[in-house]
């Protein structure tokens, strides 16, 4: 593979994100608005997420065991049928799903431990340096395009149903029929059967001759916002000032337009000695859209608060990704290892949001409103990507 020339199987890889994508954004956006309609409480959003995060490190961990014993294709399918198997059960529990919000969250959880050990693999294998900014360039803005059509869609068939809850139920059922679709095409992925032994504590434990790695997993445990948590955030704050889940659609197509764009140039342009450069601008738009937060929130601010923040997350993010792959495959003393090293990757992550989760919780009981406790997440999570900055800027990837 000659630089900046895509792996073979990059395009299998591709098109296995575009449906998992598809099937995220018609209704990921949507369940926390699910629960908030059934509810009106937003403690029972925060506690099924915080059930989400808790386990996902957990399941990761285990899934990177299940690769390196016998092939790195079962954890990425056995997540594509729990995640139809999560939308199933919202399907069958319906009005009573708030009930089991805790319970449903384990099972995403559980989901996401298998199903995100198998991408970050596949990302890895299917890139090398040189080419991972034009690759995850494609992928971001492959995400952005499917990303700006599933959410107005999802909201066009929730809010044009005669019960708003059965249009719920529909887009959940077209989401199932994404996964198993995927799982399908994923026979199309080369297998990797060769038996490894999965030692973990270097990569969970670096010492001090892994120094890039000890700052890539510092960084991990602030970069918790950037994963989901803005999300669903952003799409219950846009319910709770339109009431309208068609509004709630357009906001996340709008963003992703902005994310399409951002992505397309960041991955045509983008060197490894220009990743600081495009991630210091991600830091200066994210804290612009946190600042947004101390004024009067209108559905306008809400747009340009996704504007922002979509056009900041491929900036940071591409240049992030790059970093850490570069980190892996420089750390790890054998190829093999880049299982232990992603798997190792995802806990200070996962104790990141975690934190955050309880720091919602609190919020959400302090603020029974709702909506004051998400503004001062909203600008603590934009805030804390100066940190995130500070330490991926001493690593010496970063430095080229």
């Amino acid at each position: 593979m000659t630089a900046k020339r895509l792996h073979p199987q990059a395009r299998v890889a591709l098109t296995l994100h575009g449906l998992c994508t598809a099937a995220s954004a018609l209704c990921e956006i949507f369940v926390s608005v699910y629960f908030w309609r059934i509810r009106q409480d937003f403690s029972v959003v925060c506690w099924h997420y915080f059930a989400v995060f808790a386990v996902t490190p957990v399941i990761f961990l285990a899934s990177g065991w299940l690769a390196q014993r016998w092939d790195r294709l079962y954890p990425y399918r056995a997540g594509l049928l729990l995640y139809a198997t999560y939308y199933l059960t919202l399907l069958m529990l319906r009005e009573r799903s708030s009930d089991y919000a805790v319970h449903l969250g384990a099972l995403l959880g559980v989901t996401w431990g298998f199903y995100w050990s198998g991408v970050n693999v596949f990302d890895f294998d299917v890139t090398e340096h040189g080419n991972r900014e034009r690759y995850f360039g494609f992928m971001q803005a492959l995400s952005g395009i499917v990303r700006f059509a599933a959410p107005l869609v999802g909201g066009a068939l929730i809010a044009t149903a005669s019960d708003n809850l059965t249009g719920y139920y529909l887009v959940f059922t077209v989401a199932i029929i994404c996964y198993v679709s995927a799982f399908v095409l994923s026979f199309w992925m080369p297998r990797d059967v060769q038996r490894r032994p999965y030692r973990l504590r270097r990569a969970l434990f670096p010492g001090k001759d892994q120094r890039d790695w000890r700052l890539i997993m510092a960084a991990a445990f602030t970069i918790a916002g950037t994963f989901n948590i803005f999300t669903f955030l952003l799409g219950l704050l846009m319910y709770m000032k339109s009431e309208n889940e068609l509004n709630v659609g357009a906001l996340a197509s709008i963003q992703a337009i902005a994310a399409i764009v951002t992505s397309i140039i960041v991955g045509r342009t983008m060197t490894p000695r220009s990743r600081l450069k495009y991630m210091r601008w991600g830091v200066v738009m994210l804290l612009a859209a946190g600042t947004l937060m101390f004024t009067e929130l209108t559905l306008f601010t809400l747009l340009i608060f996704g504007l922002l923040r979509s056009t900041a997350a491929p900036l940071f993010g591409i240049a992030h990704f790059s970093l850490r792959m570069d980190a892996i495959a420089n750390t790890a003393e054998q190829p093999h290892q880049r299982i232990e090293y992603i798997g190792a990757w995802e806990v200070p992550l996962a104790l990141g949001r975690v934190i955050v989760m309880l720091l919602l919780i609190g919020l959400a009981d302090r603020f029974t409103e709702g909506e004051l406790g998400i503004r001062i997440a909203l600008f603590m999570l934009c805030s804390l990507r100066i940190l995130t900055y500070a330490l991926l800027a001493k690593t010496s990837v970063a430095r080229g």
